[in-house]
């Protein structure tokens, strides 16, 4: 019994990797008691030949790039590189004449409006209905008066990439005296009637 016990202690020291010059001896007690010690190679006369102690070896790191997110993943730039946007009519402090209260508006944008971009335009700081898909746009029912137009670029979800400095210009209507115009409908003013110079005597 003490000899088993012995033997479960020394041989799991026996199998460390860092005694490289001792063996693992086997011996035998005159009662039968097997026995195993590490002693210096050339004192043993029954060396034991162990397996290989289990070895880890780590993976080596690659460098390859993990593979693209989906579609529906990948995130959008929310900007584009836009270098200016000018809106170049109306003019600036530019006068418009309609008597329906159209104005149009044509903008410069550089580079070209890229797709699922949006015009939004802005009449005295009040937003026009809707989104427009290019730069060449006609207002309507516009009062007449002077106004403020704004206009910027938005993206597919409404954020705003760019803007234009803003312009003021006026809208008139033509009525029967603006301008000096001859009105067609108006009737002619009537000749004046000559005075006869009085008569002597």
């Amino acid at each position: 019994m003490l000899g088993a016990m012995r033997r479960s202690l020394i041989v799991p020291l026996l199998v460390l990797p860092g005694l490289a010059q001792a063996v693992v001896c086997k011996t035998v007690s005159p009662d039968g008691v097997v026995s195993y010690t590490d002693v210096p190679v050339e004192e043993c006369r029954t060396p034991v030949k162990l397996p290989d102690y289990s070895r880890y070896a780590p993976r080596p790191v690659t460098g390859s790039k993990p593979p693209p997110a989906p579609a529906s993943q990948q995130v959008q730039p929310t900007s584009a590189a836009y270098s200016s946007m000018q809106i170049i009519q109306p003019a600036a402090d530019g006068v418009v004449r309609s008597n329906e209260g159209k104005v149009p508006v044509s903008i410069a944008l550089e580079p070209a409006l890229q797709q699922g971009h949006l015009v939004k335009l802005f009449v005295d700081d009040e937003a026009v209905r809707g989104t427009f898909a290019g730069v060449d746009i006609e207002l309507s029912g516009i009062e007449r008066g002077s106004h403020t137009l704004r206009a910027e670029v938005q993206d597919a979800n409404g954020r705003r990439l760019l803007a234009a400095p803003p312009v003021a210009f006026t809208l008139r209507k033509t009525g029967l005296f603006d301008g000096g115009q001859p009105n067609p409908n108006r009737p002619p003013a009537p000749n004046p009637i000559p005075q006869s110079p009085p008569s002597g005597g």
